[in-house]
């Protein structure tokens, strides 16, 4: 306990340092534009190694096997085509938010929408990290879950509201760091103790546990969620220049992909040891520690805190300042910090609903994909080379915005798919205005 409240303390004391130092808008959202490649990529893969990476990955290795490793290795696909075809123009229209390029390449009335579906979508993906967060506090702390759901909360509130954007990208090298050695020290200790090998598992693109079916949708729906997404070009934003932007991505698409590896393997490791019908989601917070020394122990669970918090704080930022910035339409760092309290308190009452991390994370994902990747991602490529016809790019954000919606409440992933495909049809619709583009 006393360690859990001095790395709570530390992170506090950077978010001071920041309140103290940064005052204007521009340094809280996007931290001055002026960090390199290194901070931009790792802070990256620091926000996307969260709990979906971590607990969540895990139990699915353990449950499927190696194509559990799609769960990342789609977002490293996603991050791959962010760096090498749209990082540039991401960070050249130096912007503050995802909807408020979508106004910029789109029109007013696409910014209103999809602030609309980003905010909702992001306080849902926060509650996922509150969860997981809760988790392993509870393995650190020995407090009840409800008590350590409540603490977490808000401990992260507090520690975002205060730094913003420069603490976040500061702390994530360190929390970074932090989850590689727990990770490593995870893998070698599971390996060591494991009757499994891994010579004796196939490496299986898909399998019964993990079909074809549901590898294409981690590939369109949570792939297609790294391509365009408002947490990730946050930190591009917030890249020097365009170079150092795109630097940034493909370096996270190569740690990303390593990460993604090395969470399989202990994935499997853990087979050999809990029994079948183990809860996947306790694979890393009790399974694993089991088998590690006391020491090793704690900093995999501090490792977990890390990269839970890493992606929290990314997630509240976003969603607060799209709230602040798209739909209020204002620069107030004030009222930014107001709305994470209360954006945060809602994704707690979302955690206390119910749902697994993963349930939670992806019904997030059906409706952010559906409503807004395609026609964002259309948008971009056709800036400054063809006008866009506006009413039937909002058509095709609202129309794949309601198959997310539905594929989310009903669990149907063909609505996801419908969704994918009516936004796309409809961006490339929208395309055949007959005049080129007059705009520098």
């Amino acid at each position: 306990m006393t360690l859990l409240l001095i790395y709570c303390g530390l992170f506090l004391l950077i978010g001071i340092y920041e309140y103290i130092k940064r005052k204007d808008f521009e340094e809280f959202v996007v931290a001055g534009r002026r960090y390199g490649a290194g901070v931009v990529g790792i802070s990256i893969v620091a926000s996307c190694v969260g709990a979906s990476a971590t607990i969540g990955m895990t139990g699915l290795a353990f449950t499927s096997g190696t194509p559990a490793f799609w769960w990342l290795g789609s977002g490293a696909v996603g991050l791959l085509v962010l760096s090498t075809v749209l990082a540039r123009k991401v960070r050249r229209s130096n912007v503050f938010t995802l909807p408020d390029m979508a106004e910029k390449f789109i029109s007013p009335a696409a910014r209103k929408t999809m602030a609309l579906i980003i905010i909702p979508a992001w306080t849902a993906i926060l509650a996922a990290q509150y969860v997981a967060a809760a988790k392993v506090t509870v393995s650190l702390s020995g407090m009840e879950y409800s008590t350590a759901l409540a603490a977490c909360a808000l401990f992260i509130i507090a520690y975002t509201l205060l730094g913003g954007q420069n603490s976040i990208l500061k702390s994530d090298a360190v929390q970074y760091g932090m989850v590689a050695a727990g990770l490593l020290m995870a893998l070698y200790y599971t390996g060591s103790a494991s009757t499994v090998s891994l010579s004796d598992i196939p490496v299986e693109f898909v399998n019964s546990d993990f079909t074809l079916s549901k590898w294409s949708y981690f590939m369109i729906i949570i792939g297609g969620s790294y391509v365009v997404c408002p947490m990730l070009f946050g930190r591009l934003f917030s890249a020097r220049d365009e170079q150092k932007a795109k630097q940034g991505a493909l370096l996270s698409v190569a740690l990303i992909a390593l990460s993604a590896v090395v969470i399989v393997c202990i994935g499997l490791y853990a087979r050999g040891l809990a029994p079948a019908g183990t809860n996947g989601e306790s694979i890393l917070t009790q399974v694993v520690p089991s088998v590690m020394p006391e020491w090793a122990g704690l900093v995999l669970l501090f490792a977990l805190l890390s990269t839970i918090i890493s992606s929290a704080d990314s997630c509240l930022i976003t969603a607060a300042t799209v709230f602040e910035h798209d739909i209020i339409g204002g620069t107030s760092v004030g009222r930014c910090r107001l709305l994470m309290i209360c954006l945060g308190l809602g994704a707690v009452y979302i955690a206390h609903s119910g749902g697994s991390i993963l349930s939670l994370l992806l019904a997030a994902n059906d409706i952010y994909v559906c409503g807004v990747v395609a026609p964002m991602t259309v948008a971009i490529l056709a800036y400054g080379k063809r006008i866009l016809d506006d009413r039937i790019m909002l058509a095709a954000i609202v129309c794949g915005g309601i198959c997310g919606i539905i594929a989310a409440s009903t669990g149907l992933k063909i609505y996801s798919y419908a969704g994918i495909g009516f936004s796309l049809t409809l961006s490339l619709a929208a395309l055949f205005k007959p005049r080129l583009a007059t705009q520098s």
